[in-house]
């Protein structure tokens, strides 16, 4: 399954329908287990021909020498180093040296609100703001506070909620959305749309948007916000915390 082709919605969506809660995930590096296309180097010391260097198929395993076909997803490589040490050992070489790394990762995925969405090699110690960088960082509307990561486990698929510094695992979606926003339009300097924060006041608001005009009715300041599903005007006073996606209208004095 390629993740790197998946629109933004499809992923967002993904992300609404794994049956699990949203996961706040500290900066502990988790426990990498070797999947498909993982590239993977199994020496074993004084047996050049035991020593390969293979790729991980799509069922999860490899053709190795003498053992044959074996099912390496899902393990450690410390796992996988144990399991050939005792089965060389049961016949085949006397007190065998195995070793097991990893030549090549699988791939990270970022996709949304990123310069460059796309496929990304992983490597260890990745964590979510590197992974962004590598996607060239954000665009204007990305969200820099809130991320999804949709992440396959041997349930499925579960929506994480990572801080920027928290690990990242091969096969991970990162999904940037857009950045909620709130609108100014009418006598203020800087009329526009602007990226929406917490605890955002009216007077805040009007204060992002360069201030009013010498023109601007003060007191006649009113607010558009969907409510139920419709757009109704509101009036509020200057501390009143405004909502993502709110219109602040300023209208224009006449005398």
């Amino acid at each position: 399954m390629n993740l790197c082709n998946w629109p933004l919605g499809l992923a967002l969506a993904l992300l609404l329908a794994a049956d699990t809660e949203a996961l706040e995930l500290g900066s502990q590096q988790p426990v990498y287990l070797i999947g498909p296309n993982d590239v993977i180097h199994i020496q074993v010391f004084g047996e050049a021909d035991l020593t390969v260097e293979s790729k991980v198929e799509g069922d999860g395993t490899i053709n190795y020498p003498l053992l044959g076909v074996l099912r390496v997803s899902g393990r450690t490589t410390g796992e996988l180093q144990r399991e050939l040490t005792e089965r060389l050992a049961a016949g085949y070489v006397r007190k065998p040296k195995v070793n097991v790394s990893i030549v090549r990762h699988r791939n990270i995925f970022v996709s949304g609100e990123v310069r460059a969405p796309g496929g990304y090699p992983y490597e260890e110690g990745l964590t979510v703001q590197k992974a962004i960088t590598l996607a060239g960082g954000f665009t204007e509307r990305g969200d820099k506070a809130s991320f999804q990561i949709v992440r396959k486990n041997v349930k499925g698929v579960e929506a994480l909620s990572l801080e920027m510094d928290a690990f990242v695992m091969p096969d991970d979606l990162i999904v940037v959305e857009r950045s909620k926003r709130f609108y100014v339009n009418g006598e203020v300097k800087k009329p526009g749309d602007f990226p929406y924060e917490k605890d955002l006041t009216l007077h805040k608001a009007i204060t992002i948007a360069g201030g009013f005009t010498d023109k601007a009715s003060i007191g006649n300041t009113m607010v558009l916000r969907k409510i139920d599903g419709q757009e109704r005007s509101i009036q509020l006073d200057l501390d009143s915390v405004l909502f993502p996606e709110d219109i602040v209208v300023v209208p224009r004095r006449f005398f």
